[in-house]
């Protein structure tokens, strides 16, 4: 009896717990949602807007790790720091292109292109990490596959940019690479984790504006006060967005989170029709429609299953260990 008692009240917990981490997740993914609209207030060319950003983020979630005191648990485990560095490279190349995306597909569109990369890991993590497929997971996967078909093909027939899209897709590709790498650390964890990918990220960036473009900081003397208050704001969001994404996916199961990352395209979407005057086509907003519909069948089946199985494992394992996040997000 005490057993039984003891188990439903940890059950009730798992779900308490995850019911936050969705919480936080989600605000994350509508941050995430609204960079686009804040990018487009800014006249710099995409790859200054996205190296001022994560140099910017990388910046507080720096003062941030100091201020927490923490010992470093990435020097303890190189093979997992090596993982990140690249996970943060794969990252800034992301950045990139989504922001290329955005001036040339608009910001919904462009969002939405790179939420291709989801439907890659979810397809992938029964081979890589060991996940299971049942079949409510299975029929949201396929309706989401679906509604990004419909989206895109749409905006193609819409005649949008070809270089946009093929950003937008490119972005995807990056994305993916940076999950599967972000994933494989399994012991550097939290805010030291976010650092080190976005400080990686930050990086690259600078290296590809002054390699490539020739430019330096010298730029900041173009910028006005009206287009510095939306390029702090993209700082900020993208590392506060982080920190909550990653602490929230500690908890979360890798395909969980997955599906309810659709929230940041569709909330992409939104602000770009009320803020930007952006407007989508029939197709596509059926195809927004099969998005979040897959995404909710998918999410209240995991939690249903949670709360039916309480012993069952509260995230997603890699070698037998438990809960390693997995980054879905474009943020």
């Amino acid at each position: 009896m005490l057993y039984m008692q003891a188990v439903k009240k940890a059950a009730a917990a798992r779900v308490s717990a995850q019911s936050v981490a969705t919480i936080m997740l989600m605000t994350s993914l509508i941050m995430a949602g609204g960079n686009g609209v804040l990018a487009s207030a800014v006249s710099l060319p995409s790859y200054q807007i996205v190296l001022l950003r994560a140099v910017l983020a990388a910046v507080i979630l720096g003062v941030m790790l100091v201020a927490s005191r923490k010992p470093s648990v990435a020097l303890a485990h190189k093979g997992e720091l090596g993982m990140l560095v690249g996970a943060g490279v794969a990252l800034g190349a992301d950045w990139l292109f989504l922001f290329e995306a955005y001036a040339y597909a608009g910001v919904g569109l462009a969002t939405i292109l790179c939420y291709c990369a989801p439907i890659i890991v979810m397809a992938l993590s029964p081979f890589l990490f060991g996940e299971r497929f049942t079949v409510p997971k299975v029929i949201g996967f396929v309706v989401v596959f679906a509604g990004a078909f419909l989206v895109n093909s749409s905006a193609l027939q819409g005649g949008a940019s070809l270089y946009g899209i093929t950003c937008g897709l490119a972005s995807a590709v990056c994305l993916a690479l940076m999950m599967m790498l972000s994933k494989k650390a399994v012991h550097v964890v939290g805010l030291e984790k976010v650092f080190i990918e976005i400080a990686a990220a930050a990086a690259v960036v600078a290296v590809y504006a002054v390699l490539v473009k020739g430019v330096g900081f010298d730029m900041l003397a173009d910028i006005d006060v009206y287009q510095a208050i939306p390029i702090v704001l993209l700082g900020i969001s993208t590392a506060l967005g982080n920190f909550l994404y990653l602490k929230a996916l500690d908890v979360l199961p890798a395909q969980s989170a997955s599906v309810l990352g659709y929230a940041e395209p569709l909330s992409a979407v939104a602000f770009g029709a009320v803020f930007l005057g952006e407007t989508l086509a029939p197709l596509q907003v059926l195809g927004a429609a099969c998005i979040i519909g897959g995404a909710l069948l998918s999410e209240l089946f995991n939690l249903v299953h949670q709360a039916a199985a309480p012993d069952s494992p509260k995230g997603p394992s890699i070698r037998g260990v438990p809960n390693v996040s997995v980054r879905t997000g474009q943020l």
